[in-house]
């Protein structure tokens, strides 16, 4: 399943907390990227959100891996983790979904 994940910076830490551990947080996502776990991540233009797409096996999965992003160990960030029925990707004559999950090393 397809998980979305809104990563939400808490007031009062932004700014120097928040770049103390960027390294760290950019790492694990890109540790993510690497087994196939988290698909698309980046900040809202605002950068009070940190949004990615996952795929796991179960809300459950998702919301333990999205646990373990140093920002939320560190309590900069709080989670909201969605369920997300995706159905279309791309194109409409280009790349399915079942086409990103294989890509992804999910099937």
């Amino acid at each position: 399943m397809w998980y979305l994940v809104l990563s939400h910076t808490q007031p009062d830490k932004k700014g120097n907390i928040q770049q103390d551990h960027e390294i760290e947080h950019k790492e694990w996502l890109d540790d993510q990227h690497r087994q196939g776990k988290v698909l698309f991540s980046g900040p809202s233009s605002d950068r009070d959100y940190g949004i990615y797409i996952m795929l796991a096996s179960n809300q459950s999965e998702a919301k333990h891996l999205a646990a373990q992003d140093p920002h939320h160990i560190r309590g900069i960030r709080t989670m909201q983790v969605f369920e997300w029925d995706l159905r279309r990707a791309f194109r409409l004559d280009g790349a399915t979904i079942a086409d990103v999950e294989q890509m992804a090393g999910q099937r």
